[in-house]
């Protein structure tokens, strides 16, 4: 609260240095907040997927672009609201004016359609541009581990075929190493 101060002493009994960090005087963490919350007024969700970064990083290049597009727009739909009034204003004014009709605004930038989509097919490589060949994909791969006889070979089995993805047991690898050497 205001006017309160306190102090606070902190012993490091460890051979590595500790660091003190507050995301709250954090630049590009509050830059990248607000844009994330623009992102979630789009997407009418709280939670939604972005690709994973490293640290320092910033938001995937699609996410930024996007941003800018909407500010030029912003900033556009603000002029042209100005001009519109300003024009409004010179009607009444003088009808002479009136009579060459308002400014047009500049044509307003083409937005990029879902930019978190775009960035989670960058990440995943996914190439949808290139004409006569599939798709190259990382993908990702999903370890189902359990007790035996508790259905992880067909739950598996189920999402290969819902995704229409591989589907590998440990065994079958083991004894196709084995065959192999």
């Amino acid at each position: 609260s205001c006017g309160v101060e306190a102090t606070v002493v902190v012993k490091n009994p460890c051979e590595f240095p500790i660091e003190f960090y507050s995301l709250d005087y954090d630049e590009q963490y509050l830059q990248e907040e607000e844009i994330l919350r623009m992102l979630r007024q789009f997407h009418g969700t709280k939670a939604f997927r972005v690709p994973p970064r490293g640290v320092g990083e910033t938001l995937p290049p699609e996410v930024l672009q996007y941003y800018e597009a909407w500010m030029r727009r912003k900033a556009q739909q603000a002029e042209a609201k100005a001009m519109a009034e300003e024009n409004a204003r010179a009607k009444v004014e003088a009808k002479a004016k009136a009579k060459a009709g308002p400014a047009e605004a500049e044509p307003m930038p083409e937005m990029l359609e879902e930019p978190l989509t775009r960035a989670l097919e960058r990440h995943l490589g996914i190439d949808w541009a290139a004409e006569n060949k599939p798709p190259e994909l990382r993908g990702i791969i999903v370890i189902i581990h359990g007790a035996p006889r508790t259905g992880k070979t067909a739950v598996a089995a189920g999402l290969a075929e819902y995704y229409g993805a591989s589907c590998f047991s440990i065994d079958d690898i083991v004894k196709d190493t084995i065959a192999y050497n």
